[in-house]
């Protein structure tokens, strides 16, 4: 007989106070952002209405990115500014940096809604301290989720394909003085069957895989069709009590319907999580949806 998972309401969650940054505006398809000392102009597709400040503060950003070819593009500058950067956050007594630069994918290192999941972190951490709490960190990209977790006080291993992101997060690391991080260049359905086979285990679990993507060794990864036994596997090392998962997606080909209808048949997953969208708030109040979360805590 199926198991009855039962979500919480969904609703939308935004970056909690700490961050140094702003979403200051969006419209016909773009998004006006200050990270830090860097105000940027960048696409965002989901964007359709009109901008609620004026052409001229538009104008002002530091920089401009145009697209070009497929997901690739450009940087060009409003004014003059560097291309690397930093942005402080702090959570508590915890005072941390994480090392911004320009790409040809439009990031910078950071996505600032997901500040709103390193408070929950932090606090589930710090709640099972006494017991030297062990977190693993699947496609970590620059690692700023590894960094606050190893800040609270958790042990933690660090794992994602892209050799660049890898060495750009312990370069996050190196700024903040956090040495209690394992680094994994590898595939993250591979690391996690090693560590099934190893019989390790981790109090907590974040996720925040990629729609489409490559393996350190070219596996292929989609989304719809691999998370499901990724999850299935790390419910398998996850300790049973004491822990919490995170995991957040940003596919249109997974949405929140298809996703707990998935989780419906996750063997192992728990009858009872937290749905979510993660989105940004201007502080004209306008709401900019961005990915989707699910995520729990025993």
């Amino acid at each position: 007989m199926k198991s009855s998972k039962t979500p919480s309401k969904s609703r939308f969650i935004f970056p909690n106070e700490g961050l140094d940054y702003e979403f200051l505006d969006s419209g016909n398809q773009r998004k006006l952002e200050r990270f830090g000392s860097m105000i940027l102009n960048r696409p965002e597709v989901s964007a359709h209405w009109k901008p609620n400040l004026s052409k001229k503060t538009w104008e002002g950003s530091h920089w401009y990115f145009y697209e070009e070819k497929g997901k690739k593009g450009v940087w060009k500058p409003g004014k003059p500014a560097e291309k690397t950067w930093t942005i402080k956050y702090q959570i508590d007594d915890i005072k941390l940096e994480f090392n911004l630069e320009l790409t040809s994918f439009k990031h910078i290192g950071i996505f600032p809604e997901q500040a709103a999941n390193w408070q929950f972190i932090h606090k589930n951490v710090s709640k099972i301290k006494e017991q030297s709490p062990k977190v693993l960190n699947l496609f970590a990209y620059t690692g700023a989720s590894s960094i606050v977790a190893a800040a609270s006080g958790a042990k933690v291993t660090n794992v994602d394909s892209v050799k660049q992101v890898l060495n750009w997060a312990k370069k996050n690391a190196a700024t903040n003085e956090e040495e209690d991080i394992r680094w994994i260049l590898e595939d993250a359905r591979k690391f996690v069957e090693k560590c099934i086979r190893r019989k390790e285990q981790f109090h907590g679990i974040i996720l925040d895989p990629p729609s489409f993507g490559y393996g350190s060794k070219k596996e292929t990864w989609k989304l719809e069709r691999d998370l499901k036994a990724l999850l299935e596997d790390c419910m398998k090392i996850l300790v049973p009590h004491k822990s919490f998962l995170v995991l957040n997606t940003y596919s249109p080909k997974l949405d929140m319907l298809a996703l707990k209808k998935m989780l419906s048949n996750c063997r192992g997953f728990p009858n009872h999580f937290e749905t979510a969208s993660l989105g940004l708030k201007s502080s004209s109040r306008q709401e900019l949806r961005l990915g989707d979360l699910i995520r729990f805590s025993y």
